[in-house]
């Protein structure tokens, strides 16, 4: 699982997709579920004539009154989120968004959705359970994430792990439980998608103090803005809602002065927006030039920042308008000390 940031420090309310924030996503690390027997698989529609195996590690040792509080469960591995995590993008379902299904031995929970954007997201749970731990499993295409959730009668989000959409189509998922469930007092309260990087999250400075921030790093907060992955792209595309952003979270070893470049591409005639680079507190705007490609790129210098201690610092790559069709494309921002 990807573990949210050291500087965060306590978890957010429920996140609905909507509104921009000028801040970053959680960093987090990447697992895989643990070996088990899983529900015959289906895209389209959830499998009901095999029982899913929700079987699940050892329930953890948890502070249960820290928990239910909202803070993260000592001696467990769930991430504990930073207070301004942004909500683009993220993707929201309640129960009544689904349906539920009461099978011989299992309860199914199912949802489908059409998915504007492909992108790694993040598994979050809501749930309030008052007997001490349930084995349950999460369900999207080949992927199936197993976790046994720990009592919080008065309700806890929990991160399951980590699941990828490979392009903007019909989405079905799945939250299997026992059938027992009822009798622990299981209550499933919603699921969130929260989207997350597509590379690596650890970044920090070159020995020259340089920090290059590239597209793949980025996590993006957006419902259409997306990281293309196609060697001849490798960039930051499909940027046509201005409300879209990127951000990345990077370590500073080496504080100073910086020279802030963002490499961009342009279609022709579709320069003239207006673009923020976010950091350490400060505002750059730049005008996007029309580079007659939105993969032919230059690198433009839209300032100077100053990063005056070491931790670790987010970078904001957020239009402030859009002129024409789109916005631009973005392959890195490069962070060059001046001293």
């Amino acid at each position: 699982m990807k573990l949210l940031p050291v500087s965060a420090l306590v978890v957010t309310s429920l996140i609905v997709a909507c509104g921009k924030q000028d801040s970053a996503p959680p960093a987090q690390a990447k697992a895989e579920a643990p070996a088990a027997p899983a529900p015959t698989e289906t895209k389209a529609e959830p499998a009901k004539t095999e029982a899913p195996a929700p079987a699940a590690p050892a329930a953890p040792t948890a502070a249960a009154p820290a928990a239910e509080a909202g803070f993260g469960d000592f001696g467990t591995d769930d991430p504990v989120e930073r207070p301004d995590m942004p909500t683009r993008g993220v993707l929201s379902f309640l129960p009544k968004d689904g349906v539920m299904n009461m099978m011989d031995h299992w309860a199914q929970f199912d949802w489908k959705f059409t998915a504007k954007r492909s992108g790694h997201y993040l598994v979050r749970l809501h749930y309030r359970l008052d007997h001490a731990s349930l084995g349950l499993q999460f369900k999207h295409g080949e992927t199936r994430l197993r976790k046994q959730i720990t009592a919080a009668p008065s309700g806890r989000k929990t991160y399951l792990g980590e699941i990828f959409i490979a392009e903007p189509s019909p989405q079905f998922f799945a939250v299997y439980t026992p059938s027992s469930a009822n009798s622990a007092g299981f209550d499933l309260l919603g699921v969130d998608l929260i989207p997350s990087y597509e590379g690596e999250s650890s970044l920090t400075q070159a020995d020259d103090g340089s920090l290059t921030l590239l597209a793949k790093n980025a996590t993006t907060w957006s419902e259409t803005m997306r990281y293309e992955s196609k060697p001849e792209k490798n960039c930051l595309g499909f940027w046509t809602d201005p409300e879209d952003f990127a951000e990345w979270e990077f370590q500073v070893k080496k504080p100073g002065r910086y020279q802030v470049i963002v490499s961009q591409g342009c279609g022709a005639d579709n320069g003239g927006s207006e673009v923020a680079v976010r950091v350490a507190g400060q505002d750059l705007k730049f005008k996007v030039k029309d580079t007659g490609g939105f993969q032919k790129w230059e690198d433009v210098v839209v300032g100077e920042v100053e990063i005056k201690q070491p931790g670790i610092e987010r970078l904001v790559v957020d239009p402030v308008n859009k002129t024409k069709s789109a916005v631009l494309d973005v392959q890195k921002v490069v962070l060059k000390p001046l001293s």
